[in-house]
């Protein structure tokens, strides 16, 4: 299911996105933002690779 799929793409770079803003503004530190990356990656099951 192609559209199923696109869901959860969509899904982990709105967060991605989310997690960005809060590593520019502090909220977060580099390795936070790695290893949550890497969690809401297996979470939403994408299956695409975010290069930073």
């Amino acid at each position: 299911m192609l559209s199923h799929r696109n869901t959860k793409n969509a899904n982990f770079l709105c967060i991605v996105s989310v997690l960005k803003e809060m590593l520019d503004t502090g909220s977060i530190s580099q390795k936070e933002y790695l290893r949550a990356k890497k969690y809401y990656l297996k979470l939403t099951g994408a299956d695409i690779i975010v290069t930073d």
